[in-house]
């Protein structure tokens, strides 16, 4: 259940982190920083073979865990800069003013992973992207797009491929944002 936890949370901040470049790539349209809110409209995807669990499935998961061991998963994810809703397929995430204003070449969703990104803007409020990342547990390669990109919004669509620890995994996911407001809420900043 360990590994399967990690890899799920590797893989949704690479997700996260790939959906991100698209839109802070734009040189006309940056990110306010604050708390951002992100539901996934439409997600599917396998892992060695397996159907991936929906975020909503994850949720249920872990809303089966004893307190302590949910309260401790959940303290996890907001120092790597997820934090959980009661809503099923949201998430959020803190963006830094640092963050919101350098290079997002220069972000990796995992620290123990390397990754390269492509950005080719469409317009100031559209880009596509495509993204590879190598670590411990495996690689993944992505492309995508983001559109409706403002200061306060986003939308994106993407698809993965790559193995995480030696299995196969592939995923699609469409995703929509909205900024919330400039308190994190105790929700660390992704590095």
């Amino acid at each position: 259940m360990k590994t399967f936890r990690s890899l799920t949370r590797s893989l949704a901040l690479a997700a996260l982190c790939a959906a991100c470049i698209g839109v802070q790539a734009q040189t006309l349209t940056k990110r306010k920083p604050g708390l951002w809110e992100v539901q996934q409209t439409h997600q599917s995807g396998q892992v060695a073979g397996q159907k991936m669990p929906s975020q909503a499935e994850m949720q249920a998961m872990m809303a089966q865990m004893p307190p302590a061991q949910r309260a401790q998963m959940e303290k996890i994810m907001r120092e790597q800069g997820v934090g959980l809703t009661d809503k099923p397929n949201v998430t959020r995430y803190c963006l830094s003013k640092e963050m919101a204003e350098r290079d997002p070449t220069a972000q990796a969703p995992d620290p123990n992973m390397k990754c390269e990104h492509e950005v080719a803007p469409v317009s100031s409020s559209e880009a596509k992207f495509a993204f590879t990342c190598t670590g411990p547990q495996g690689g993944v390669k992505g492309e995508g797009r983001g559109w409706d990109i403002t200061p306060e919004g986003y939308r994106t669509s993407m698809t993965m491929q790559g193995t995480v620890n030696g299995q196969p995994m592939s995923m699609k996911m469409e995703q929509a944002a909205k900024w919330l407001g400039a308190d994190c809420k105790g929700i660390k900043p992704m590095k």
